[in-house]
């Protein structure tokens, strides 16, 4: 990448230090066509190119969100589609899998933020049910967070309760990731009817709790965010809204 370029993290142009070698960072760059849209959109789309491929794609800045998005989708899938018939006749799965899977999740992300949830849970659970490492659970975060959105609130409970345990073990309880497991467990609680809602408002006031612990921490740096992201979804559930949810 050139030098000149200037790029922004999960936390925009805030410098975050050292948090830029977490997994979940990647530098998205700065300008006008990235930055009208979500940071985990660049970074998931971006992961799939080499530089000489980005440098010669069509990312016209003028387009809508919505746009962009279709654009981002359709350079996805004709990458994918070379790329199958690059692995021909095995499946790029097994010639190539991380290629397949870093490809699959930038598909998903898209048809996710495109409000094609059906076809976004579809890939998710390709991704899930052929993963190399069993037992590796990110992708039933994104599974869970999926059904939550289209209402499949006691199944959304179901599959992150275990996605949850798994991430406090890897990543400890104030990670960024585990506190959104908590959040997608309390808000498809919620979503399950009154005689449930005392339950999810103690599953809200742990995650406050580990917020509250994170100053001075190795993720301080996404304290305020972790806060935000809280107490809007708490807000809008008191109001009887649904948040959506992204990809991570």
């Amino acid at each position: 990448m050139a030098s000149s370029t200037r790029y922004r993290y999960s936390q925009k142009t805030k410098d975050i230090g050292e948090a830029k070698n977490f997994s979940w960072e990647y530098p998205v760059p700065d300008n006008e066509f990235w930055n009208s849209l979500d940071f985990f959109i660049g970074r998931n789309f971006l992961k799939c190119f080499s530089e000489d491929e980005i440098q010669r794609m069509p990312l016209d800045s003028t387009l809508s969100k919505m746009g962009k998005l279709e654009l981002l989708l359709q350079l996805l899938e004709e990458k994918l589609s070379a790329e199958n018939a690059a692995a021909a006749p095995q499946t790029l799965h097994d010639v190539n899998y991380d290629v397949w899977d870093q490809l699959l999740l930038g598909k998903c992300t898209m048809q996710w933020q495109l409000g094609l949830y059906a076809d976004a849970e579809k890939t998710i659970r390709t991704l899930l049910d052929h993963r190399n490492d069993k037992t590796n659970l990110s992708y039933g975060h994104s599974l869970s967070a999926l059904l939550d959105i289209q209402g499949k609130y006691a199944e959304a409970e179901e599959t992150e309760i275990p996605v949850q345990l798994w991430l406090d073990e890897r990543l400890g309880k104030d990670s960024p990731q585990a506190l959104g497991a908590r959040r997608t467990i309390a808000h498809a609680i919620w979503k399950q009817g009154a005689a449930r809602q005392a339950e999810a408002k103690e599953l809200f006031a742990e995650v406050m709790n580990l917020i509250s612990g994170m100053s001075g921490g190795q993720y301080a740096v996404y304290q305020e965010e972790q806060r935000e992201i809280t107490e809007k979804m708490l807000a809008d559930l008191e109001k009887c809204g649904a948040p959506t949810q992204p990809v991570t």
